[in-house]
């Protein structure tokens, strides 16, 4: 009787299961600038879009009708062509030393942002790295460069694998490598990732100004979790006049590997040099 008396009872808690639907409240949308100007030719892009709320299925959230310019030092600003829905680019070539400020017209408010483009420092070479992480044999990336004597350096690298951009968020600066040549791994924190033989490997290096390390390395913090944030929050934002977003200045530094090659392995065009996107 004491077993069925136990059956019974756990039928019954089964039966009361409750799903319960929590309230989820939408935010009010809010504008998005991304914007880079970099010392390849012709680099200038700015990418404006509206957030969405999270029940929402439209995502078609690219902004026309901005007027969007881009002043170097103090000569006269440039306006950018909308050349796809949200997208405005222009045929700016930057340089290291000088001053970019940005200016965004749109719905009767002004944003603005202003970013200054660091030395440029290259990839002295890029290789891949085996050993134990997370508890298990892996392979990842990693890149030798020289920090210059002077501080205040930063970086931020992008990884493709195949062509396909990996969505980690890759970022340091020179507090504790200043004037050093530096070894960085690009270690992913998830417990099935690694790198396999004969994946192209092909890695974007940016020297970028202190705003937007802030701004990357905030990103960073908010999706690894990290303890000393308490909630998740939005990155910091060099934008001014309420938009999210950053505006970026930066010099670029390029370098591709294959993993562990022999003669089975054959590679696509696109994963040598992958098109890189304004977002990333």
């Amino acid at each position: 009787m004491r077993n069925i008396f136990s059956v019974v009872s756990c039928l019954f808690l089964i039966s009361c299961e409750k799903v319960i639907t929590v309230p989820i409240k939408d935010a009010a949308p809010q504008y998005v600038i991304n914007g880079y100007i970099t010392d390849s030719e012709n680099s200038c892009r700015v990418l404006i879009y509206t957030t969405v709320g999270f029940n929402d299925t439209n995502f078609e959230t690219g902004v026309s009708g901005a007027i969007v310019t881009v002043a170097e030092n103090d000569k006269s600003p440039v306006r950018l062509e909308e050349v796809e829905r949200g997208l405005y680019r222009a045929n700016l070539t930057g340089k290291s030393g000088n001053t970019y400020s940005l200016r965004v017209e749109l719905d009767g408010k002004i944003y603005t942002a202003a970013s200054t483009m660091p030395r440029k420092v290259n990839i002295d070479t890029l290789y891949i790295t085996e050993r134990p992480f997370l508890g298990k044999t892996r392979k990842f990336a990693t890149v030798e460069f020289t920090d210059p004597p002077q501080s205040g350096n930063a970086y931020r690298f992008i990884q493709y694998v195949n062509g396909e951009p990996e969505a980690t968020v890759f970022v340091t600066n020179d507090t504790l490598i200043n004037g050093r040549r530096v070894k960085y791994d690009l270690l992913v924190f998830n417990d099935e990732y690694t790198l396999y033989k004969c994946d192209q490997v092909y890695v974007v290096m940016q020297s970028i100004d202190y705003s937007n390390y802030l701004f990357w390395n905030s990103l960073n913090q908010s999706a690894l979790g990290a303890p000393q944030t308490a909630s998740p929050a939005n990155p910091l934002s060099n934008i001014k006049g309420g938009a999210l977003g950053h505006f970026s200045a930066h010099t670029i530094s390029s370098y591709n590997v294959a993993v562990f090659p022999d003669s089975t392995c054959s590679y696509p065009e696109s994963s040598l040099r992958p098109e890189l996107k304004v977002w990333e």
